[in-house]
C-alpha cells in the first residue's frame, strides 16, 4: 500500500515499525509517500533502493 501526501521537507527516506508492520516514508520534491511491509528485510531493501534513487547516503547514526 502506498499513500501520498503533501510535505514541505527535504528529500528523505525513513523506516518505522508499528505493531509488527514496517513503514517506509519517502519524501521526494515535497511529496511524501508511505509503503507498508510485513517483513523488515523487505522494508530495508526498499528503503535502500529509494535512497539510491534519490541520491541520498545512509546516515550512520540512524536506526534505519
Amino acid at each position: 500500500m502506498v499513500e501520498a501526501a503533501s510535505d514541505d521537507g527535504p528529500d528523505s527516506v525513513e523506516i518505522t515499525e508499528n505493531m509488527g508492520e514496517w513503514f517506509v516514508r519517502v519524501v521526494r520534491n515535497g511529496t511524501a509517500s508511505i509503503s507498508t511491509f510485513e517483513l523488515e528485510s523487505y522494508a530495508r531493501a526498499f528503503a535502500e533502493g529509494q535512497r539510491l534513487r534519490l541520491g541520498l547516503r545512509k546516515e550512520e547514526n540512524r536506526s534505519d
